[in-house]
């Protein structure tokens, strides 16, 4: 199976999992799923509450200031604890019905 074109980004994004937002950016952008880097501190207390396969959502604004907010499966995970109190998570996501909002800014991307 051929994979979908993928773009390079650096767009700002809210992961909203287990009642938290975590801050973070959109890496790369797919019509079907979205890469995404999270920097968590105060280990654990800012923790993901997630595992492969959990149902997120995301939200995220566009260069022109478009909010999106899309609901994301988790594809794969990596979670780092790069000191005694940082961790940073980097995750792809398939997206769950893109909204057309979506698809615009993708579209733009391209």
């Amino acid at each position: 199976m051929e994979r979908p074109v993928r773009r390079s980004v650096n767009l700002p994004s809210t992961l909203i999992a287990g009642g938290k937002k975590h801050e973070g950016f959109i890496t790369n952008i797919s019509a079907k799923g979205v890469g995404m880097f999270v920097i968590n501190t105060t280990f654990p207390d800012s923790t993901i509450d997630c595992t492969k396969g959990s149902v997120l959502r995301l939200e995220l604004q566009s260069p022109l200031g478009v909010y999106v907010v899309l609901q994301c499966r988790i594809k794969w995970l990596r979670i780092k604890k790069s000191s005694s109190c940082d961790v940073t998570t980097s995750m792809g996501m398939d997206l769950i019905d893109p909204t057309p909002s979506f698809i615009k800014l993708f579209n733009s991307l391209i």
